[in-house]
Formats: C-alpha cells, sequence, structure tokens
C-alpha cells in the first residue's frame, strides 16, 4: 500500500496544513469556480487534512448542497450542517457511485502506489457530468535560486534524501506531470490542466513547508544537528530563494 510519510508527526502537523493552505488554496478555489460550482452541489473532499477546501466548498455550495469530507485521520476537520467527515481510506473502503457533482483531492493521490486504481474509484463516484479535480507536485524541478554554495548544497541534500524517502514509502515524485494523461486515460473528458513553478524564498509558505517536512523526518535525514539546524535558518531567511516543486493541477468531467 505505502505509507504517508508526513502522517504521524503530531504537533507538526499544523504547521504543515497552514503552509499548504496557504500555499495552494487559492489556486484550487480558483479552478473549482471556473467549473461553475454553485448552491445545491454535492461534493467529495479526499483528504481533507486541515479542512480549509471543505470549509471553502461547505460555504459555496449553501444552503441545499452538501460536502463529504474524508481522511484517515479526521480530528482536524470539523462537521457542519452541510458538511459530513468521513474516517476513510481511500484505497481499501467503497465509496458511493454515480453521487458527486465534484470530487477534489490534493495531494493525496501522489502518495499511493495504487493512485491509478484509486481514480479509477474516484471517477466512478462522480455524477454523470461530474468534475473530478486533482491538485498534485511533481518534485523534480527544485533548484537553488540564491544562497551561498554550500548552504545550496546543503539544501540539495536535504532535498534529495526527502524525495527518496518519499520513493521508499511509495510516492510517484513525477505524478503531478501525468495527471492529466491520467484522466484522459480513466475516459473523463474536458480534460485540461496546468502547471506553475515559483520561486519561494525563505520564510514563504513553500520554504516552510520544506522546513515542516524536514522536521517530521528528521530521525531519517542524513545530517548532523548542526547541519539540520542551519537547513531550518535558511528554510527562514529571505536570502534563500529556491525555484518551487511544479504545482500541478487537471480536471476531467465524467
Amino acid at each position: 500500500m505505502g505509507t504517508y510519510l508526513f502522517g504521524n508527526s503530531g504537533e507538526l502537523l499544523d504547521p504543515q496544513f497552514d503552509a499548504l493552505s496557504s500555499l495552494l488554496d487559492a489556486g484550487t478555489f480558483a479552478r473549482v469556480e471556473r467549473l461553475g460550482i454553485t448552491d445545491g452541489w454535492r461534493c467529495l473532499e479526499v483528504g481533507g487534512g486541515g479542512g480549509s477546501v471543505a470549509n471553502w466548498l461547505a460555504d459555496v455550495v449553501a444552503p441545499s448542497g452538501h460536502v463529504t469530507v474524508t481522511d484517515l485521520d479526521v480530528s482536524r476537520l470539523e462537521e457542519r450542517d452541510n458538511v459530513t467527515v468521513l474516517e476513510h481510506d481511500v484505497v481499501s473502503n467503497i465509496l458511493p457511485g454515480n453521487a458527486f457533482d465534484l470530487v477534489h483531492a490534493r495531494l493525496v493521490l501522489f502518495h499511493l502506489p495504487a493512485r491509478d486504481a484509486v481514480l479509477r474509484k474516484l471517477r466512478d463516484s462522480l455524477r454523470p457530468g461530474g468534475w473530478l479535480v486533482l491538485d498534485e507536485f511533481d518534485c523534480l524541478p527544485l533548484e537553488v535560486l540564491k544562497a551561498a554554495p554550500d548552504d545550496a548544497k546543503l539544501i540539495m541534500r536535504v532535498k534529495n534524501a526527502l524525495l527518496t524517502l518519499l520513493e521508499q514509502a511509495g510516492a510517484e515524485l513525477a505524478w503531478g506531470a501525468r495527471i492529466e494523461r491520467a484522466l484522459l486515460d480513466t475516459g473523463l473528458h474536458d480534460v485540461s490542466g496546468s502547471r506553475e513553478v515559483q520561486e519561494w524564498e525563505g520564510g514563504s509558505p513553500g520554504c516552510r513547508l520544506l522546513a515542516t517536512s524536514a522536521r517530521q523526518v528528521r530521525a531519517k535525514l542524513p545530517l548532523s544537528d548542526d547541519e539540520f539546524d542551519r537547513y531550518l535558518e535558511l528554510m527562514a531567511s529571505p536570502e534563500t530563494v529556491v525555484s518551487s516543486y511544479a504545482i500541478c493541477s487537471a480536471q476531467g468531467r465524467r
């Protein structure tokens, strides 16, 4: 099945969700709005995390629409009048068929060796005419744009170590680069997508995400304490600039 590498770090999860929300929510919301989402839609949010997307969807589809939000750990998700929180493993548990106008998953299938089978399951949960929207990373492009030479080498060492750990846990590092093709292969129509590489300055949501990810797997990183502390300093310093992972999004219609 693979293992979610960042799933068991307790107090470190909240900063990760905050960074992801700050980094990705605006783009997610804009893409979904362009699909025409409105009052009455029934939505499925897979891997709800900190709940920011599910809460936004609930506001948009109110008063007569409904959001089902799932995750393995639902402790940070909030039940509302039009929100159902479901503790759910998208790999092994069943989803209702022909049930949703919108299914959205962000940085979920990336981690799953069974991602193509899960994608078909998400497709089947759509009503005819419903939309499946994926937001994923292609992790390969990240490079250092501004840092002293030794610091740049350290940043790349941490990046490469994190990517090795992700691969060992079952992630597909370049999954984001093939999500449009994957949606087409499932038989979805009106498929389109986007790809964006940003500049992440130290202290930005992107660099905060990198720092939090490193903290969560500190024991597995081949770094001395001094090197690790220096890495955290670099991720907080505005003197550091890295090119981001590629932020890839795609949508298709059943």
